[in-house]
């Protein structure tokens, strides 16, 4: 009991990593803590001959060749091997975010991320990319920077689609948001479920008109902090993701992602209707709805429909009068983008 206090509620932390500067209350907390920064996993399964740091761990898979899993979710009847897996997992039925930030109010299940996102208010960057000298908030940032940057290393990959990744966490929310068909999140706007709080919560930013933070360059808005921090990169001509083969920038890794498959052709959402490949999950989904006859999309003011949010909004300019894309040609004026792009195709490029 005393020990637990200490752990829990002792802001003394005296025993220090010499690899990672994490401190601990207790001189064994600090022990068991270095076999992670060693290569030493002296307890192997032998089944498979994976082994392990802790004995802890070897117990616990070894329940996954067995299928025998002592704590099971009353919701959904999924099994796990110890009971903190459990309470964590059950925040996903109940939206349980204990984990408050005292800064911002943003709340997490795991006491770790709010770590993590504290970062964020101090702007602390403590762990350092020896090979690029860039700066990250957490380890395991820096740990998924140098697998996927410097050495292009994924060695966890989805057993339903063979896709690799670099982390484990990124192998489960991959698994979660493509093949789970647990997706307790579900929208009270437009009813779209999904399996991570994380995608529910940037979905229903989506819904609100306001758009709280501002470019001091350009004075452009944005509804979340991400998308505005990607844009101010633009300002700087700063793109950390480049394509290997043809050298251009991007601002997200998931972006680069999908650049990539123009180069290799790669086409991994397919249509379980006409089996027609996308490049993309939204461009998968937009298609569906050609099978599924839904037009999700009205217009307030003639209640047309339309598949796309996209479409709807160059319909939403008949409404008005207001044409603001010009053509530098002509000054013939649009009121669509889309519009201004063809005309100037059409009729503009043979008089250049």
């Amino acid at each position: 009991m005393k020990e637990h206090y200490q752990r829990v509620h002792c802001e003394v932390r005296p025993f220090k990593c010499d690899v990672c500067n994490k401190s601990f209350v207790t001189r064994s907390d600090l022990k068991r803590h270095k076999i992670l920064h060693s290569n030493d996993r002296p307890y192997h399964c032998d089944v498979c001959n994976m082994s392990f740091h802790y004995l802890r761990a070897l117990k616990g898979h070894m329940f996954m060749h067995n299928n025998d899993y002592p704590y099971t979710c009353s919701f959904c009847g999924k099994g796990f091997c110890f009971q903190s897996t459990l309470t964590r997992h059950l925040r996903v039925h109940t939206g349980e975010r204990p984990y408050v930030c005292d800064v911002c109010g943003n709340s997490f299940t795991e006491k770790n991320s709010l770590k993590s996102h504290q970062h964020v208010h101090s702007e602390e960057r403590p762990y350092i990319c020896d090979v690029c000298k860039n700066s990250f908030s957490d380890q395991s940032g820096l740990k998924s920077h140098l697998k996927r940057i410097h050495r292009r290393e994924c060695p966890h990959s989805c057993d339903v689609c063979k896709k690799a990744f670099v982390s484990k966490i990124e192998l489960k929310y991959h698994i979660q948001r493509m093949h789970d068909e647990v997706r307790p999140f579900r929208c009270d706007v437009c009813n779209k479920t999904f399996a991570v709080h994380k995608d529910f919560k940037g979905h229903k930013i989506l819904h609100t008109k306001g758009r709280p933070y501002h470019c001091d360059v350009c004075n452009m808005s944005f509804r979340c902090p991400t998308t505005l921090k990607g844009h101010m990169l633009k300002h700087n001509n700063d793109y950390p993701y480049s394509c290997d083969l043809c050298g251009k920038g991007f601002i997200f890794q998931s972006k680069l992602n999908e650049h990539m498959r123009t180069h290799t052709g790669e086409r991994p959402y397919i249509c379980n209707v006409c089996d027609k490949s996308f490049t993309m999950r939204r461009a998968l989904n937009r298609h569906h709805l050609i099978h599924t006859g839904e037009r999700p999309h009205i217009c307030d003011v003639c209640r047309k429909s339309f598949r796309d949010k996209g479409t709807l909004i160059i319909h939403q300019v008949t409404h008005t009068e207001e044409r603001p894309f010009v053509c530098d040609a002509c000054n013939k004026s649009f009121g669509c983008r889309t519009h201004l792009r063809k005309h100037f195709s059409l009729c503009c490029t043979k008089h250049l």
